[in-house]
Formats: C-alpha cells, structure tokens, sequence
C-alpha cells in the first residue's frame, strides 16, 4: 500500500507540474504577443519539456539510491541519444539563419511538438543514464 500510495502521489506531482508549466507557457505566449519579445517562450519551449522528461525517470533514480554500489554515467546512452536531443531542443534558441535553408527544419520549427517529444526523451536519458551499479557488474559493463 505504501508503494500505490508513493506512486499516486508521483502522478500527482507531474500533473500539477505540466498543470502549471503549461499554464505559464500560454502566460509567455500571451505576452510574446503583446511585447514582441520572443525570447522567453522560446526558452520556455526549449527547457519545459527536458523538466517533465527529468520528472519521468525519477522513480528509476530513487530505487539507484536505494542500491548499494558505485555511481556510473551510462554514455553509451548519454552521447548518442541524450546530446543530440539537447542540441535539437536549444537549436531553437540559437536562430540559426543558416538552418533556415533546409525544408526540414522550417517543418519542424513551425511544430514545437517536436521539441515537446525530444525535449522529453532528452530529459529522461539524461537522469537515467546515471546508475548505480556493484562491483561485479561494473567490471562486466567496462568491458564490454
């Protein structure tokens, strides 16, 4: 009972996490409008979705602290899925003019549910590729 109860308090809190960071989003969106000034919802855009990623793996974290043994980064892990979704989500900030040439990023840049996705996937890897791992299997992951 312990455990549903932990774990319906967790639903809760990404509820209200993506309750409120949506409802700040259309606050930063509404005064984008009003002033111009772009640069705040973009940033929102960028770093809101790799927050809900990071609230997602959390239940995976907090039983690596319940384990005995080493902390490792998984970067097998890390740099090919974890780096380049960075990169993707804060792309949005650099406004590249460059980028602009190419068909496929005016696509993807005209549908923030794409940053949504990846900012998701880069938040989840970037908090699960830290395990923790015991001796015997340590030697075994760098290995091979």
């Amino acid at each position: 009972m312990k455990r549903f109860m932990c774990y319906l308090l967790y639903t809760l809190l990404v509820g209200i996490a993506i309750y409120w960071g949506v409802k700040y989003g259309q606050y930063l969106k509404i005064q984008a409008g009003r002033t111009f000034k772009l640069y705040s919802s973009y940033v929102f855009i960028a770093c809101f979705p790799i927050v809900i990623g990071m609230l997602l793996a959390v239940p995976g974290l907090v039983s690596s602290f319940k384990q005995e043994g080493k902390w490792i980064i998984d970067w097998q892990m890390l740099l090919p899925v974890g780096v380049p979704t960075l990169v993707f989500n804060f792309s949005l900030l650099l406004n590249n003019p460059f980028l602009y040439k190419f068909d496929w990023y005016r696509l993807i840049f005209s549908d923030t549910r794409v940053y949504d996705i990846s900012g998701i996937v880069c938040g989840y890897v970037l908090l699960s590729s830290l395990k923790r791992v015991t001796l015997t299997k340590e030697k075994s992951i760098t290995a091979g």
